[in-house]
């Protein structure tokens, strides 16, 4: 565990159920440092693009009337949805 006044960080967590930072009734004093990140890129067809986190990938794109084809939810609906979650 991290004694210091650094924040922990993302790599400082254990896995362990029971151990882990969710499991506790309290986050820890010095706070926790998370670090998110996504590679966007658009695929060239329209509105249509792709975001990819780790092993996983999200597409995008965007109704007739704003230049898409309506393949794929729109990019603030993965916002609403994450708000959700």
């Amino acid at each position: 565990m991290n004694e210091s006044n650094e924040p922990l960080r993302d790599t400082d967590k254990t896995p362990t159920v029971g151990e882990r930072v969710i499991d506790k009734p309290e986050l820890p004093k010095q706070g926790l440092l998370v670090q998110q990140f996504a590679d966007t890129e658009d695929l060239g067809d329209g509105m249509l693009k792709v975001g990819r986190h780790r092993h996983h990938e999200i597409l995008c794109d965007e109704p007739p009337g704003l230049g898409g084809s309506d393949t794929h939810p729109q990019p603030l609906t993965y916002i609403c949805a994450g708000v959700g979650f």
